[in-house]
């Protein structure tokens, strides 16, 4: 197949149509495309019967994943008795990155904005002694001490929408200058972590954003177009599905349009969070390629069995208590009376692409490359040429986020690799004008199938842990009841230490 019949034919094909088959035709790609994902090792883990049984020596606390959440748990109790267990060869979870010529480069979450000083005390605590932010008494704003990962503020973000450009995803017009109005009236109020915010905004965590906004504005379908894409980067699906309470959050957590607002983004995204934490912990005490595969309860406490992935054991812990911050549908299979309390999650699939291309292309780079396609799965991509300079390669981060029912799809991403390298590259081209596959040295996809828990009405406040039976296991992380934010998840961990 030639190349231009190729773009003709993916540009009629949407991810989730892709994934819907293998039978494809196959792009002449003439780089190499790396997947990573842990489906397949939890799958094997699962289904292997021939590991070896080890007893180890009990301990006081277990936390499961080491994601944000995990680690911060991990964090809070050092000079404890504890242990804790990550699936994947690196920490992170959805906060990973990858290695590439003595660099990283992010594999999912990957930026922070400063932070009011009127937001929770105990995460800016745990950040200041992480010595990652400091307090300006000039602003009243805490900011970030590693000043050359914020990104310059003209440098920020570009949206592409049917060939044109704009600086926002929502085009200025009367309608959008009414809607700010609107969001400001909730200024100060939509705080983080956001079981503080006031009880007299709960309400809105009971419908959708899109009937608040149709009672109080004229919506076009451009604009509901715009908030579409807002909502789907940070909360994974549109304004018709997420609470209003999520959506004038995403808008009124910060001032966005009032105040020039500083982006945090190193080049390995909110794996520099993990870092920060892991390097503080207790090699001996954090354990990766380790899944905690069976849950069950004693007279004091549990008894757990963890597989051993590189070494092939399945070792035997007893402990008094139980962090749980890794993804809640795997305790269907680890431990089922907690995983009755998430049935009522909705999980968005998220899929990051890393183009990696020479550094000879001589357009310009904008951080964020927010992109409006007919694809509305694909929402553009982050530029490395904004986050470090004099490299021979530069990276193009693609984000896909998917609907739920593409989960099961995701077994196909292998087989069409090339082509979703192919396809995303062609969306990257379409943004520069220019052609960028002779470019290109290599792809690395990272799958996330269980990535972002959509906050749909109902979800905010909804913490398990007050309907959990055994008060010996905490839940922590993002996908209870909380909003798919770093400081979200940091607060979370944290609070699951203290209890």
């Amino acid at each position: 197949m030639k190349r231009r019949e190729f773009v003709k034919s993916s540009a009629l094909a949407t991810l989730p149509l892709l994934l819907k088959g293998c039978n494809w035709i196959k792009p002449k790609a003439q780089y190499p495309v790396h997947i990573y994902s842990d489906a397949k090792t939890g799958h094997l883990v699962y289904e292997n019967s021939k590991f070896t049984q080890v007893n180890i020596n009990s301990i006081e606390t277990l936390v499961v994943g080491g994601g944000i959440a995990g680690l911060a748990a991990a964090s809070k109790l050092q000079g404890t008795d504890y242990l804790l267990c990550e699936l994947s060869e690196e920490l992170g979870g959805t906060s990973s990155a990858y290695r590439s010529e003595g660099l990283l480069f992010s594999q999912g979450a990957h930026y922070d904005l400063s932070y009011p000083s009127n937001y929770g005390s105990e995460v800016l605590q745990f950040l200041e002694e992480l010595s990652i932010i400091k307090y300006q008494s000039w602003n009243g704003r805490w900011s970030f001490t590693d000043d050359q990962y914020l990104i310059a503020h003209r440098r920020k973000n570009q949206c592409y929408d049917n060939g044109e450009f704009r600086k926002d995803v929502l085009a200025e017009s009367p309608l959008k200058n009414d809607f700010l109005n609107l969001i400001r009236t909730y200024k100060n109020e939509m705080l983080l972590p956001t079981r503080f915010i006031p009880e007299k905004h709960r309400h809105l965590n009971e419908i959708t954003f899109l009937d608040f906004l149709n009672t109080r504005l004229e919506l076009t379908s451009e604009f509901i177009k715009g908030l579409d894409y807002h909502m789907k980067d940070d909360y994974g699906s549109d304004a018709a599905t997420v609470s209003a309470l999520a959506g004038i959050h995403y808008f009124a957590c910060r001032p966005y349009y009032d105040e020039v607002v500083e982006l945090f983004s190193p080049p390995e995204g909110n794996n520099y969070f993990i870092k920060k934490m892991s390097d503080k912990l207790n090699n001996d005490q954090v354990l990766t390629q380790h899944l905690v595969k069976k849950i069950n309860e004693t007279t004091d406490g549990f008894k757990v069995e963890i597989a051993d992935i590189a070494n092939q054991q399945v070792k035997v812990v007893n402990t008094k208590k139980i962090i749980y911050a890794g993804q809640k549908h795997a305790l269907k299979y680890i431990y089922p009376p907690g995983y009755e309390l998430f049935t009522d999650n909705n999980i968005a699939p998220w899929m990051v692409v890393n183009v990696v291309i020479k550094n000879e292309l001589e357009k310009i780079g904008y951080w964020q490359n927010e992109m409006l396609t007919d694809d509305t799965t694909f929402l553009g991509f982050v530029d490395s040429d904004t986050q470090h300079s004099g490299s021979a390669y530069r990276v193009l981060t693609g984000y896909y986020c998917l609907p739920p029912s593409s989960r099961e799809d995701l077994i196909n991403v292998e087989e069409n690799k090339a082509t979703i390298a192919e396809m995303t590259a062609d969306h990257m081209s379409d943004y520069f004008k220019e052609d960028i596959q002779s470019l290109i040295e290599r792809v690395d996809i990272k799958v996330m199938g269980h990535a972002m828990p959509i906050p749909k009405p109902g979800y905010l406040f909804n913490d398990k842990n007050s309907l959990s039976q055994n008060p010996n296991i905490r839940y922590a992380g993002v996908d209870n009841g909380r909003l798919p934010l770093l400081f979200e998840a940091l607060d979370s961990g944290l609070n699951s230490a203290l209890h």
